[in-house]
């Protein structure tokens, strides 16, 4: 009886061939298209994938994955390590090899090893760890501890490029033993950590980074190092994984609840994903909409979530624009190439002697450059210029007329009328039109709506490319959502993974004002360039309102602290390695040839402090020192966890009520807190000099 219900319950594929063909061909009319966009405007191509940009914010996406990989694979060390990756636990190496060791299962064998050389290599290319060679605790937790040190090595930036691979491989071996547990957040990893060595996010923000500063500095440069540009295509990868895998989320979630919006409701009421019991808020959030509301503004958020490439292309564009300079103009070579190409399909089948007329052609075109034609016309208002943004326009429009006839398809196809509807849901034929006619009158809408709002409007088009195209609105709902998600959801670690490839959206502005807002003053009303507030009424009440927002767009950079240094070449040069670190300008400098040769540190009020104080005082002003507060901290909440692990298996914590339990474990906590920051405190001037390498 079995057979025939799982027959039953098998889905029926859908017989797509009699369009197999001519969607194959539409799919490479699609693909020539976008390949000859491209060859029409090959400096978009270069600034889209050979650019050099600044490191910064890929150096920030270096340290948020760094710490997402170390927290996994600890979590997964001390709680599920032996039971899920050793053979003590669920799987003997064994079973882990035959069940998912792909061709090292055949290639291998216990007793005699390889039978060729070059089946190592072989293994490579299949699924593989060396975990399916020995997985005894003690080996297991050699390469926990491997990867852990690997990816804190990566983290702090020291010998990036290799720990960076290193910790790729040694993912990798955790990963293959036993998939039985994955979720997306670890496929996410995977692919993360694999993209991540292509990219180059020891440039900034890394112990390589100032030893190449410093080295500089001290070897007589006579300038700051600037942090060294980097390759934009890896980048791009990261956030085209992004997009797809926001956009292919939305898209799938294609049920009725997410239609009706019960989705997010249901999932708060399922045991295994919530982290508290939340039955009757969910039940309420539910009957007034606000999760329904929730459900229908994540789902729409994550399909359009590709639109945000729209509003980075607005930006470019603008920028060439205020330049004055068209990015565009086809390399001759380009013009050559196409020619020959052409010419050669043209004589494909002709006479014989006519076949090196190609050759002929390509002669006279570079003959004609040599002798008649000039540089080309960057300006965009030639005639030239003006043939490539036409053949260029025709190719997306030509792409968008595919992409409709593949809407027609997917409607004849895959669309399923339903049972209950509305007439017009029923006819299939009304509704492929609709998706074909769809498919070119949006974009083609969208576009004429952009053009004329920057022609007629441009304040409005600003607010559209800015806002509703715009990277800062696409990602804070990206922030918010999944700090909801965490907050109230056990989803593994999907949300801090996705989170360590926000940064790389950033740009090297958009760093600086992040700095500005950690370490300037808010300007208050009136102050720099903070509008006042207005004398009364309705307006004045707004303003207060949306005070907060003003507070994180208007900063006021606060009087400088001042290094006084001596006047030795010595002393300027320490001096000078301070400015690496000063990424919010807070320090000002300031020669005095009867200073001492130690580090000398002025406040605002004039008040002075020399060596270990001074130290002190610097660790809340350079960014890069305030992991030394978070080293105490970390040292107490160790020593916290070790103190309450023991209480709770001496039974001291279970006999409590849960409220008392909560408030006794964080007493234990604040208590064991305060002599690692008091002896903090101590140290980290020290500390602070000998990194900032400053004489005591």
């Amino acid at each position: 009886m079995s057979p025939v219900l799982l027959a039953l319950a098998k889905k029926k594929e859908i017989d797509v061939s009699a369009h197999i063909d001519v969607a194959t061909q539409s799919l490479w009319i699609a693909a020539a298209l976008v390949l000859l966009f491209f060859i029409l405007r090959p400096e978009l191509w270069r600034r889209l994938w050979f650019d050099r940009i600044d490191p910064r914010p890929a150096a920030l996406a270096r340290i948020a994955l760094g710490i997402t990989i170390i927290w996994n694979f600890a979590d997964l060390l001390v709680l599920q390590g032996e039971w899920l990756f050793t053979d003590q636990g669920l799987l003997l190496t064994e079973m882990a090899r035959k069940n998912y060791g792909g061709k090292f299962r055949t290639l291998w064998d216990p007793e005699f090893g390889f039978e060729h050389w070059w089946d190592i290599f072989m293994v490579f290319t299949d699924r593989w760890s060396v975990l399916f060679i020995r997985s005894d605790p003690p080996f297991t937790y050699t390469v926990f501890g491997l990867l852990l040190l690997s990816a804190s090595l990566m983290t702090l930036g020291i010998w990036t490029r290799v720990t960076t691979v290193l910790t790729w491989l040694l993912v990798l071996q955790i990963y293959a033993y036993n998939p039985i547990y994955f979720s997306g957040g670890d496929t996410v990893v995977r692919i993360s950590a694999y993209l991540a060595i292509f990219v180059d996010w020891g440039q900034a923000f890394s112990v390589d980074a100032w030893r190449r500063r410093r080295k500089a500095v001290l070897g007589g440069a006579t300038s700051i190092p600037q942090y060294k540009r980097i390759a934009a295509w890896p980048i791009r990868f990261f956030m085209l994984q992004l997009a797809c895998i926001y956009c292919a989320t939305g898209l799938l979630k294609s049920g009725t609840t997410w239609a009706n919006g019960s989705s997010l409701y249901y999932a708060l009421n399922l045991d295994h994903f919530y982290r508290m019991p939340m039955h009757s808020i969910a039940a309420w959030g539910h009957k007034l909409y606000i999760t329904r509301t929730m459900a229908w503004v994540v789902h729409w958020w994550e399909i359009l979530f590709p639109l945000i490439f729209l509003g980075e292309l607005l930006r470019g564009w603008d920028r060439d624009k205020d330049a004055g300079t068209w990015q565009g103009p086809v390399p001759r070579w380009t013009l050559y190439a196409l020619a020959l190409a052409g010419s050669v399909l043209a004589v494909w089948t002709a006479p014989l002697w006519a076949r090196p007329l190609p050759l002929v052609l390509l002669a006279g075109l570079i003959a004609a450059d040599r002798l008649w034609l000039k540089e080309p016309d960057k300006s965009g208002k030639g005639a030239v210029s003006w043939t490539i943004r036409g053949l260029s326009w025709l190719c997306v429009i030509g792409f968008f007329v595919v992409g409709a006839f593949m809407a027609d398809l997917s409607v004849l196809y895959y669309y399923k009328i339903p049972k209950k509807g509305p007439a017009w849901l029923a006819n299939k034929d009304l509704l492929r039109t609709l998706a074909a006619t769809g498919a070119i009158v949006i974009p083609a809408v969208t576009a004429v709506v952009i053009l004329s709002l920057r022609k007629w409007a441009p304040r409005a088009y600003l607010f559209v490319r800015d806002w509703l195209l715009g990277k800062r609105v696409w990602l804070t709902m990206g922030f918010l959502l999944h700090m909801g998600i965490d907050l109230s959801m056990n989803v593994g670690l999907f949300v801090q993974v996705m989170y360590a490839s926000y940064p790389l959206w950033l740009s090297g502005r958009d760093i600086d004002a992040m700095w500005r807002v950690l370490l300037w003053r808010a300007a208050k009303p009136g102050e720099g360039e903070r509008p006042a507030l207005p004398e009364g009424g309705f307006a004045r009440l707004v303003r207060k309102l949306t005070g907060p927002l003003e507070w994180l767009r208007y900063r006021v950079q606060p009087d400088p602290w001042v290094v006084v240094h001596a006047g030795s070449e010595a002393a300027v040069r320490r001096a000078a390695l301070l400015r690496c670190w000063d990424e919010g300008k807070r320090l000002d400098f300031e020669l005095d040839a009867d200073c001492k040769d130690v580090l000398t540190l002025r406040s605002p009020s004039g008040e002075v402090f020399e060596g270990r104080a001074a130290g002190d005082k610097l660790v809340p002003m350079l960014p890069g020192l305030w992991w030394l507060w978070g080293l105490w901290v970390a040292c107490g909440l160790l020593a916290a966890v070790a103190v309450v692990a023991s209480m709770t298996q001496a039974g001291a914590l279970l006999s409590m009520h849960p409220i008392l339990r909560l408030i006794v474990t964080v007493l234990i906590a604040l208590v064991l807190q305060m002599p690692f920051v008091f002896v903090g405190r101590k140290l980290n001037g020290a500390l602070a000099l000998k990194l900032l390498c400053q004489k005591a």
